[in-house]
């Protein structure tokens, strides 16, 4: 009787047991599944699904990280409303909206934004590539053909995705652009690609996409018109045949300023005073009816340093109407930063640059490599 209450007890207690370790492993199965993925929201209609590990090397063998893919789950929307589109043949192709896609962050403001969409049009054509950038970025301010750029990552595709860094942000990198990728592959670009050099084989299209959206520009026509109206009627009656001369000045203080007065070991200052005026002789030597434009951050230091002749300061204008007014000058005047950067590129004219920046020996100093950031074309001046 006794051994017949044991053996039953045994039985009840291996079945418990039993029970309990499949319990244990379908909880650890489960938990497996919840922490490999994660969901990120993208946009209101977006949602992906993204493996921790979803990154690899370049150069691996591609089949080793198969399970460490990319899905997105999201209705297709179609971007190409363009009737007539001016798109490269190269991104003709019937992988936009199906192939491989690139990406890249949003850092900092118009300026670095700017130079991350040039960079991700540069890499996406070189590698025949789906570019990806959100509209809310640039949209507002160009006009941006979206006829073979996604708005958000609305092509379906299980691809596995790696990021491409660049080694330094204001200099170069040749692999980035030679860099062999995989194919099925899809890229995250990072971060700042401030080089000239990225953008010599996209140069044309990059100007159509840089195209200033028509409210913008015409605030920008207007203030320019204006003022070069009053500047004539300043030099002579005969305001029609007076060949006047604008030169757009960009002067930026206030974060570069403060930088350079918080962390002066890093490298960032703010252009001098004395820059601006050797900048603004030199076109008045040059030219017989010159007028100058400003365009700043720091009003007040501004009107204290810059208030000579022949000036005009843009007031209560946005940056992008800001951008717009010194492309239409003749000629730049530049302040440190990618904002007076792309004044630059953008103008039709000579453009100067401070060689002072930045501070020799200096973590900013090191990131930079003049001859790569500053074109060669434009001139140095202390």
């Amino acid at each position: 009787m006794t051994q017949a209450v044991q053996l039953k007890t045994k039985t009840i207690r291996k079945f418990f047991f039993l029970i309990l370790i499949l319990t244990v492993i379908s909880i650890w199965i489960a938990m497996t599944r919840f922490e490999s993925k994660m969901l990120l929201k993208v946009d209101n209609n977006t949602t992906v699904v993204i493996n921790k590990r979803f990154t690899r090397p370049v150069g691996k063998e591609p089949d080793k990280y198969e399970k460490y893919a990319i899905e997105i789950r999201q209705p297709v929307i179609d971007d190409n409303t363009s009737t007539k589109s001016t798109v490269p043949d190269v991104y003709q192709n019937e992988t936009v909206g199906r192939g491989p896609w690139i990406t890249v962050p949003k850092i900092g403001r118009l300026g670095n934004n700017m130079f991350q969409f040039a960079a991700l049009i540069a890499v996406a054509k070189h590698n025949n590539m789906t570019p990806i950038y959100p509209r809310k970025i640039l949209d507002g301010i160009f006009k941006i053909d979206r006829s073979y750029i996604l708005s958000e990552k609305e092509n379906l595709n299980s691809f596995r995705t790696i990021r491409l860094d660049e080694k330094r942000p204001s200099a170069y990198d040749e692999s980035v652009m030679t860099r062999e990728i995989p194919a099925n592959t899809n890229i995250k670009l990072c971060c700042y690609f401030q080089s000239w050099r990225y953008l010599e084989e996209i140069k044309e299209d990059l100007k159509r996409q840089f195209t200033f959206n028509s409210t913008i520009d015409n605030t920008a026509l207007k203030f320019i018109n204006q003022v070069r109206s009053d500047a004539r009627a300043n030099i002579t009656l005969d305001i029609d045949h007076v060949n006047l001369t604008l030169i757009g000045v960009h002067i930026r203080r206030s974060d570069m300023a403060r930088a350079q007065h918080l962390h002066p070991k890093t490298g960032y200052l703010a252009a001098p005073k004395q820059y601006f005026q050797n900048a603004m002789e030199y076109f008045r030597t040059k030219h017989k009816h010159v007028h100058f434009i400003i365009c700043t951050d720091d009003i007040k230091w501004a009107q204290n340093n810059t208030q000579f002749h022949h000036t005009t300061l843009s007031i209560g204008h946005s940056p992008g109407e800001d951008l717009a007014i010194l492309s239409h000058c003749d000629h730049i005047i530049m302040s440190t930063g990618t904002f007076s950067w792309w004044a630059g590129w953008l103008s039709p004219g000579e453009v100067l640059y401070w060689v002072g920046w930045p501070e020799p020996n200096t973590e900013l100093a090191r990131l930079t490599k003049p001859t790569d950031y500053f074109l060669p074309h434009w001139k140095p001046l202390l």
